[in-house]
């Protein structure tokens, strides 16, 4: 009797307690977890700088909107000359005599179909800026105008020293200084600004 009543109790302990360890049934397959790694793909374009000479002036020397620039390559302190040169050889190159060194500018007016190109050289005396004007014209560099100078005292002229005459546009309107005897001056002298309107030699 003792037997029969243990039967029932071990049935109902088997059945109806729960454990950790109880295998469950999956209807289906096991999902899994898939992890994609994906590289990115740089789809802009590369850009490709290029590093100017130090000084260099880019323009459009040749009128056909393609620029290209030039540089003071060398000063040769030495004989006085002075060498720009131009990128890839596009232009001839500018040996001006009797200078120490030079600043290049690009000047733009309506009335040419091309930039020009400023020279500022350095004289022997530091206290003089000549002035270069050209064109580029059937593969050679010509001037626009005659060189000339502005003394160190006449800043606010070498801001904007030559430029197309608005009463004249077949003319430049450009400044200069010249040697003046001023006895109100302890040193007995001085330079006097003075400005001009000039032909176009080349256009």
């Amino acid at each position: 009797m003792k037997f029969s009543l243990l039967i029932p109790l071990f049935y109902f302990a088997a059945c109806g307690s729960s454990s950790e360890n109880t295998n469950k049934v999956i209807i289906g397959e096991p999902k899994s977890e898939t992890v994609i790694i994906s590289e990115e793909i740089n789809t802009e374009p590369e850009v490709i700088t290029t590093t100017l000479p130090n000084g260099a002036v880019s323009a459009n020397y040749k009128a056909d909107n393609i620029p290209f620039y030039g540089f003071v390559q060398n000063i040769d302190k030495n004989k006085g000359i002075t060498t720009i040169n131009f990128e890839d050889n596009k232009a001839p190159s500018l040996k001006l005599a009797k200078t120490y060194g030079a600043t290049l500018k690009m000047l733009r007016f309506d009335e040419f179909d091309r930039d020009l190109l400023l020279v500022d050289t350095k004289l022997k005396d530091p206290q003089f800026h000549k002035y270069h004007l050209y064109i580029l014209k059937n593969g050679q560099w010509l001037p626009v105008v005659n060189p000339f100078a502005i003394h160190e005292s006449h800043k606010e002229a070498q801001l904007n020293p030559i430029f197309v005459d608005t009463k004249n546009p077949n003319n430049m309107f450009r400044y200069y200084s010249v040697f003046d005897i001023d006895e109100t001056n302890e040193a007995g002298y001085g330079w006097r600004l003075h400005n001009e309107s000039i032909a176009i030699k080349n256009r």
